[in-house]
């Protein structure tokens, strides 16, 4: 099958498209693509990243199952199973080490994740600022199992469990963001990870209908300067005239991938406190997604891995992009194209 590759930025940088491009809903049809899919034919390293959706399409073909070998309890094509995915994936808060006098968050924080099992991890943030970014980590996936390790204390490292393999192959790695902004918590510095209104929560070809649904709701809503209530009828979010569409791939303990989707909506309407990665979680009551597979961006056909946050991690290869193809299509979500952003490491 032909299969385009783009490469866009180098190691080290954060390089985004030079411009944002309004995404058609025809480009957003659902089509069942086959899941055995080869995607490993062709590449163009010299595609302009300007342009993600240029260049030629694909064929894709093959079956709508993938035997799993063993290593997990997932099948393309089947109906996800039921399951309470505010306890099935890790919540996340933001804490601060102290107040300041001057009402400002500490220096230092950390980030609070709660695992499925219950038990705890922390990432330490190593410093704050109220404009652009609020709390950033320096190393986003040094865990500790004692909050206070990231308030002076001793440290005390521990590895986060490893989830099964997908049957897909790669997906990347779980791991942290390296910054969360004052407006995606629940309070400036502090409190659970805001959840974005608008996610929609796909794991079947029923979430991928309900996607393309909303998609239809958030494209008419583009740059109308109105604000919009979120998917439960509160609040109010508004959209720019050209936004983009971000994702993030979650993993249940038992293997289930968890593909979150959602526009990156602003609290306010100069655009300046936006909801981005971060708050691409699966919990209506809040938490986030404070540990992902892999995040990055959808335009039209094609897929990127390009976060701010989350693209720091080695294991977000262009075969975990190419895996993550294959997983939007066995959703029922057509994709032919991705754009490849090395990780900032």
């Amino acid at each position: 099958m032909a299969f385009e590759r783009q490469q866009a930025g180098t190691a080290g940088t954060a390089a985004r498209p030079g411009a944002r491009v309004a995404l058609g809903l025809a480009a957003l049809s659902l089509a069942w693509l086959g899941c055995g899919a080869d995607l490993s034919t062709e590449t163009d390293a010299a595609a302009n990243a300007n342009a993600p959706d240029a260049g030629s399409g694909s064929n894709m073909d093959g079956s709508t199952s993938i035997d799993d070998g063993g290593t997990g309890t997932w099948t393309c094509g089947a109906a996800a199973p039921t399951a309470d995915l505010c306890t099935a994936l890790p919540t996340g808060r933001v804490a601060l080490c102290a107040d300041l006098p001057t009402g400002e968050p500490s220096q230092n924080g950390y980030l609070d994740i709660t695992m499925p099992d219950g038990s705890h991890a922390y990432t330490c943030a190593t410093a704050w600022s109220d404009e652009p970014g609020g709390y950033w980590f320096d190393a986003p996936d040094a865990f500790m199992s004692d909050p206070q390790s990231c308030c002076g204390g001793a440290p005390t490292p521990i590895a986060i469990p490893d989830l099964p393999p997908v049957a897909l192959g790669t997906l990347g790695a779980l791991h942290g963001p390296r910054e969360i902004k004052p407006q995606e918590s629940a309070e400036s510095g502090a409190g659970l990870i805001r959840s974005n209104p608008f996610a929609v929560i796909v794991r079947d070809q029923a979430g991928a209908n309900l996607f393309a649904t909303a998609f239809a709701d958030w494209q008419a809503w583009a740059g109308d300067g109105n604000p919009h209530a979120g998917s439960d009828g509160t609040g109010a979010y508004y959209f720019a005239a050209e936004f983009p569409v971000n994702y993030a791939i979650l993993e249940t303990p038992d293997g289930q991938p968890v593909l979150v989707i959602a526009p990156e909506v602003s609290l306010t309407a100069d655009g300046m406190t936006p909801l981005g990665h971060p708050t691409l979680g699966a919990c209506a009551a809040g938490g986030g997604g404070p540990l992902v597979l892999m995040a990055g961006e959808v335009w039209g056909t094609t897929i990127t891995n390009h976060s701010g946050r989350f693209n720091h991690h080695p294991a977000v290869t262009q075969e975990a992009l190419d895996n993550a193809v294959r997983l939007f299509n066995c959703f029922g979500i057509a994709i032919t194209r991705t754009t490849y952003y090395p990780p900032t490491i």
